[in-house]
């Protein structure tokens, strides 16, 4: 996969694809749950809470494992990345974060499950069909 230029940033075309996944799943699973308007909206709002948790933790990570890098070069925190150790604490957040959130919700936890679900399987099922006629296209 390449990238493009946009004036001073370089944006990988799979960080594209990634987004596009995203916004396709979000309108899914607000399909999906669209029997309950109260719990959808709850559970959408909680889960792209998540999701933020997850990428910035991931994006400034590097405070806590590069620290020397970024006291030498601030502004390298906008171009840095948290690596595998910043993904990873990424992910333990948001899954933490959520579940707090199922846990302080007076919803069962069996409708919460069948939305991440459905939601991972549509954002996993869209990434991969996005890269695919992305690699057949180009």
């Amino acid at each position: 996969m390449g990238a493009f230029l946009l004036g001073p940033l370089l944006i990988k075309y799979e960080w594209i694809l990634i987004f596009l996944a995203g916004i396709l799943t979000y309108f899914v699973v607000g399909q999906a749950l669209k029997k309950d308007a109260e719990f959808k909206k709850d559970a959408l709002n909680d889960m792209v809470n998540a999701i933020f948790i997850g990428f910035f933790t991931y994006k400034f990570s590097s405070v806590l494992f590069q620290t020397e890098n970024i006291i030498n070069n601030p502004i390298g925190l906008l171009y840095f990345s948290g690596g595998s150790k910043g993904m990873t604490l990424g992910i333990i957040l948001a899954l933490i974060y959520l579940a707090w959130r199922i846990k302080k919700s007076n919803y069962a936890v069996q409708r919460w499950l069948s939305g991440i679900v459905y939601g991972t399987v549509t954002f996993l099922l869209s990434f991969w069909l996005f890269r695919t006629l992305f690699i057949l296209l180009f």
